[in-house]
């Protein structure tokens, strides 16, 4: 019998819960998928079609996060009045608290993220689309609004801010101030310099003065090979001449 697309999505929410409950009692390296498999109530080979490795199990986390995070967002009635300073605030906020049950399982990504060679960070930028998705559409509605003006390099923004935003995260996890005060200032901060960079001209000055001496390098780069290169032709012409003279 065929399962449905929704019978498959729930026994995958079934094992991602099972699997994430495991590690935080277990640790990553402890928890087997065996026991994710007995725990989540199914098969070996039905949690290996879900996910092939372990490390599928945290990207699939981070994913379906992203994703209730974009639902949650959808669901704020006024949010598209919010300044981009306000809407990119209410992502990390949303993001944060939707981890805070699993704070521990954060914590040992995070871990291997940055103290182990366990887990790429280039690994998650693939499973990170939603999120990088609700960044440029952000940026876009913003640049629209004339609320700031058009950056260059507009295309690379989203995967950068999604850099900043796993800066937080790392900040987030080792943070033990009451109520992550410190957290709070720390995105308050961040994004204010961020909100003064992106309505300044900066960045547009930055890129010009970066285009102008990279080109002014590469012409005078070719010009030293251009020139090096005809030396050495013409050493090649003077050597064949003398060795046809003998």
């Amino acid at each position: 019998m065929k399962v449905s697309q929704s019978a498959k999505e729930k026994t995958k929410a079934k094992i991602l819960e099972s699997a994430v409950d495991l590690i935080i009692e277990k640790g990553f390296k402890s928890a087997s998928m065996r026991e994710m498999a007995k725990n989540a109530g199914v098969s070996n080979p039905t949690i290996y079609n879900y996910f092939p490795t372990k490390e599928k199990i945290l990207y699939a986390y981070v994913e379906q996060k992203h994703k209730e995070t974009a639902q949650i967002l959808q669901g704020i009635e006024d949010f598209n009045t919010y300044t981009l300073r306000e809407q990119l605030q209410t992502l990390i906020e949303t993001e944060l608290e939707l981890y805070l049950e699993d704070r521990e399982f954060i914590l040992q990504i995070s871990d291997m993220v940055f103290h182990s060679s366990g887990l790429k960070l280039e690994s998650l930028y693939s499973n990170n689309k939603i999120f990088t998705d609700i960044i440029q559409d952000m940026l876009e509605i913003a640049i629209e609004a004339k609320e700031i003006p058009k950056p260059p390099l507009e295309e690379h923004l989203p995967r950068l801010f999604w850099d900043y935003y796993i800066m937080v995260v790392a900040y987030w996890v080792k943070d033990d101030s009451e109520m992550f005060e410190n957290t709070t200032q720390f995105i308050d901060h961040s994004l204010g310099a961020i909100e003064a960079l992106l309505q300044s001209s900066v960045m547009n000055k930055a890129h010009d003065l970066g285009m102008f001496l990279f080109k002014t390098h590469l012409l005078s780069s070719l010009e030293k090979f251009s020139t090096k290169k005809t030396k050495f032709a013409k050493i090649k012409r003077d050597l064949k001449g003398i060795f046809d003279a003998k």
